[in-house]
């Protein structure tokens, strides 16, 4: 047997700790001696290392203490093994919902630099609204019902169109070009510096939908919102999406009189 002060040090815990550990009735000591000094013997010793290994896997005191209770050997391994699933399926529900946290908070982020903080009480019943969607690999992607005006081709390539709150290259690019154009919002659609971007903008966009310029002409069509009505798209109202309208249509007509 070994003393509190060793078994501690082996553990590289504080013997505060195995006192804690003995007051709650989780490890006791094996013997006490008159002087109050405490030894353990190996089988306290393998209670102690099961103990921190449940706890450095996540098991709160109180149920490590629960799983500990069990008594009947020929029934150990079945109880610690069906112990362990439960905790690997309350991991899966918390990395759920921290995946769904990022998500969300990274909507927010990119709500806030396309439409600024107005717009997040929106947001917010958007994001309630979401709350009963299924999250995909740490998104929520766009649904298309039966009646959908696209193809089954359209919608294959709709499907892979980065979503508002992904964390994906492609989206971090449409968002900062988007933002820019908020910027200039205010400005000549005409201007050398808005052209510009209406040219990064229009050869993103096609990029994204694999070249397609009527599936892009549909898709932009289908997302603008009906008069007074709030946007399809967060951040794409009826006064931004006018912009960039003016602003693309310049650009292509300049570049199509420079082709002739």
């Amino acid at each position: 047997m070994i003393r509190i002060g060793e078994l501690a040090k082996t553990a590289n815990i504080s013997k505060r700790t195995l006192y804690h550990y003995e007051q709650i009735a989780l490890l006791q000591p094996t013997l006490i001696t008159e002087n109050g000094y405490r030894y353990y013997d190996a089988q306290a010793i393998l209670r102690l290392q099961q103990i921190l290994l449940l706890k450095s896997i996540g098991y709160t005191l109180e149920q490590i203490k629960e799983l500990l209770a069990n008594k009947h050997a020929a029934q150990e391994n079945d109880h610690w093994i069906a112990s362990l699933n439960e905790q690997i399926e309350l991991i899966e529900q918390k990395k759920e919902e921290l995946s769904r946290k990022q998500y969300y908070l990274r909507s927010t982020i990119h709500a806030i630099r396309l439409k600024g903080t107005e717009q997040l009480q929106d947001l917010t019943r958007i994001i309630h609204a979401m709350n009963d969607r299924p999250l995909t690999e740490g998104i929520i992607p766009a649904e298309f019902t039966e009646d959908s005006p696209f193809t089954h081709k359209e919608t294959a390539v709709l499907q892979h169109l980065p979503v508002l709150g992904s964390g994906s290259r492609r989206m971090e690019e449409l968002v900062d070009i988007l933002e820019q154009a908020v910027r200039l919002k205010s400005s000549s659609p005409y201007s050398p510096e808005a052209q510009t971007l209406a040219g990064r903008l229009y050869g993103k966009a096609l990029e994204l939908f694999d070249g397609d310029a009527g599936l892009l002409d549909k898709y932009w069509e289908q997302i603008r919102p009906a008069d007074g009505a709030e946007p399809v798209v967060m951040g794409m109202d009826q006064a931004f999406m006018a912009f960039v309208d003016e602003m693309i249509r310049y650009y292509l007509q300049t570049k199509k009189g420079e082709q002739t």
